[in-house]
């Protein structure tokens, strides 16, 4: 397993406090520094993922806990009723974000907005949040990725017109966040409210033939 280079600038300054204040001696502020370099370390884990075979199964964009899947009447995005699929992320989980399939990101939308608590409805409509589009490959959809309470920041690694594998990392959110997936209806929903999902692994939903 490697760590994200975006986790240094947190990691390090935390351990280098840990070794001065042990050196002074003072060894509760060294203690504190270090468990807060190593709760750093574990929250920008980066674990290898590797999709299942089959280009016509979406995998879920990140690990977490599948919140709620909602049937909608329409998204401005995608043809038809849509079904959405929502999935919290604790601060324990792994926060980098990954492609659910293969395709070329037509859009990227930044929505400055509030930082509620990402486990709430109203916060995938009102909270900071990147919006991707992705179209071709097997099937289109559209990835929210919201931010929460602690999480500040949304880190994006793809650009309009680019194109990404099912499974690639396309972004990182900081500290406790949710993500939404808009799916068209013809797409069949095999994720399950409340169940344990990871990034680029678990099988959320599959393109129907």
């Amino acid at each position: 397993m490697t760590i994200g280079k975006e986790g240094l600038k947190f990691i390090l300054p935390s351990a280098g406090l840990a070794v001065l204040f042990g050196a002074l001696p003072f060894w509760p502020a060294a203690v504190f520094f270090l468990l807060l370099a190593a709760a750093f370390t574990f929250f920008f884990r980066d674990p290898r993922r590797t999709p299942p075979e089959g280009d016509h199964l979406l995998v879920s964009p990140a690990d977490g806990e599948v919140l709620a899947i909602d049937a909608l009447p329409a998204h401005s995005d995608l043809p038809g009723p849509v079904n959405r699929v929502t999935i919290f992320l604790s601060i324990l989980d792994v926060h980098f974000v990954r492609s659910p399939l293969a395709g070329t990101v037509s859009r990227m939308d930044y929505n400055p907005g509030r930082f509620l608590p990402a486990y709430k409805p109203e916060a995938g409509d009102l909270n900071e949040s990147r919006t991707m589009v992705l179209k071709g490959g097997k099937s289109d959809l559209v990835m929210k990725m919201i931010v929460g309470v602690a999480a500040r920041r949304i880190k994006s690694y793809v650009k309009e017109g680019q194109a990404v594998d099912r499974g690639r990392k396309v972004g990182l959110m900081y500290f406790g966040s949710r993500v939404e997936i808009f799916l068209p209806r013809e797409v069949s929903v095999r994720a399950a409210p409340r169940q344990k999902v990871k990034g680029g692994e678990t099988v959320i939903a599959e393109v129907r033939s």
